[in-house]
């Protein structure tokens, strides 16, 4: 009895050793592949092939994020067929919804601003040769004076950017349809990998356990399912977070601020936000351009209180949320967020907490491991003494 033990014990002992020998090799190994990327990424010729890319790996990422919302579905109708265009129907209704709500208000908004830029020009003089007396405290003559100097060269650069602009039309609308084919591409094969899902999961197991070793092959798909949840987390804790931010916006807006349009104002903060940390302030812009164009006056309070909701959501309520989605502390979310954004920009951004609590998984395993069998005897012998 007490051999058995004894073997059961040692064979438990050789299994925690080799989960940390992977944990130790996965860790370094990981860290160089991201540094080799960002060099290799450089080029030009990787950038094409990742453009080549993009339409596999957006299925990808739409079979990802609509998987939870197709086994939902599947709850309800035995189908999977039925699941499926269901799910579907409800992620295309609701691009559609934002892109037809949002996107006739911001070409109306753009062209009252052309129309009236020269109504706007002779307010913004108005308001430095008379201001209101709220805005003592400015000197608005050196204001009014530095303005007078740049005006010139302000109207020449919005001149020239709406004439490239003109002239890049044909080329943008090109791009335009470039990309929905791209997407539709990616719907199909999002599709694809929907509808065989077990199918290609056991292709991915047999092609992992023909390259490597048993123990290896685990640990790796273990990882693979590890990031998978991470990323299904993520979303569902931005998506969360988006909302409550553009709850936020609308009533600051319509009810403290007192602009017009504050539900497109607040969906179009929400739905920016869902690019981490900066997200608010990006989705701010629109928002201070058609408050200006509306009510100069209140231009200024709206960009404070894009400023203020950028950073409450930046520092404290998205990642209170990511962390409690992720098992992640704020201080890590905020870092991942600035290092994956220098690296990789806004897409380093966006999966950098995911892959964040990735590496995080791996070293708590691997510290777990440490301090079990080499600190826990060390501080044993202290407390001896």
């Amino acid at each position: 009895m007490t051999g058995s033990i004894q073997e059961e014990g040692v064979n438990a002992d050789m299994e925690e050793k080799k989960n940390a020998k992977y944990y130790l090799t996965y860790v370094p190994v990981f860290i160089v592949l991201v540094i080799i990327f960002k060099f290799i990424y450089l080029d030009n010729g990787l950038s094409k092939i990742f453009n080549i890319l993009v339409p596999i790996l957006t299925g990808i990422f739409l079979a990802m994020i609509l998987n939870p919302l197709m086994k939902a579905f599947r709850k309800v109708f035995r189908f999977k067929l039925a699941a499926i265009i269901l799910a579907y129907a409800t992620f295309i209704s609701f691009i559609v919804m934002v892109v037809f709500i949002i996107t006739p208000q911001i070409a109306r908004s753009i062209t009252a601003l052309i129309r009236d830029l020269p109504r706007l020009i002779a307010g913004i003089e108005n308001f430095f040769q008379n201001p209101p007396d709220s805005f003592d405290f400015l000197e608005t003559e050196e204001i009014y004076a530095y303005y007078q100097s740049i005006i010139p060269e302000i109207v020449t650069r919005t001149t020239l950017l709406i004439n490239t602009l003109a002239n890049k039309t044909i080329a943008s609308a090109i791009h335009v349809v470039y990309a929905l084919i791209d997407f539709i591409i990616a719907i199909v094969i999002s599709v694809y990998l929907l509808w065989d899902k077990e199918t290609f999961k056991k292709l991915y197991q047999k092609v992992i356990y023909s390259f490597f070793e048993k123990e290896t092959s685990n640990q790796i798909i273990k990882l693979a399912s590890e990031l998978n949840q991470n990323v299904i987390r993520f979303i569902t804790g931005k998506i969360i977070d988006s909302t409550i931010i553009a709850f936020i916006a609308y009533v600051g807006i319509r009810y403290i601020i007192q602009a017009e349009y504050p539900l497109i104002l607040a969906l179009i903060i929400g739905i920016f936000n869902m690019i981490p940390y900066f997200g608010p302030l990006i989705g701010g812009v629109p928002a201070v351009i058609i408050t200006i164009l509306v009510d100069p006056g209140k231009g200024l309070w709206m960009t404070l209180f894009i400023l203020v909701l950028q950073q409450f959501d930046g520092l404290i309520l998205g990642p209170k949320i990511l962390g409690i989605q992720l098992n992640l502390k704020p201080v890590w979310i905020i870092s991942a967020i600035i290092i994956g954004g220098g690296l990789y920009g806004a897409a380093g951004m966006f999966f950098a907490t995911p892959i964040a609590a990735l590496i995080k998984t791996i070293m708590n395993n691997y510290m777990e491991y440490k301090l079990k069998h080499e600190e826990f005897d060390f501080i044993k012998k202290e407390n001896e003494t």
